[in-house]
């Protein structure tokens, strides 16, 4: 499974959850975790539709979406949609 993780360095909420996914990256080494710059990485970022809400959290699998996470969510969100995907 492969994650495209969108943020941006004013996000406060990018910040907090930030913790988190280092977190779930040493508990899940399986993880393929792309992290992406809203402002820096605005080609990229477009081609997935992304709104104004961050951070985005977007699950792939076989090149196609399976499920997105928009906003702040808890360290039980995150590792809820991790075992939920895997």
């Amino acid at each position: 499974m492969k994650i495209i993780k969108i943020n941006a360095v004013w996000c406060p909420a990018c910040i907090i959850t930030n913790k988190i996914w280092k977190r779930a990256s040493e508990d899940y080494p399986d993880l393929e975790i792309e992290q992406l710059d809203f402002d820096f990485d605005e080609d990229e970022v477009k081609k997935y539709d992304v709104g104004e809400i961050l951070p985005v959290v977007i699950f792939m699998r076989d090149g196609k979406e399976i499920e997105r996470l928009i906003g702040e969510k808890s360290k039980e969100e995150i590792y809820e949609a991790i075992e939920r995907n895997r």
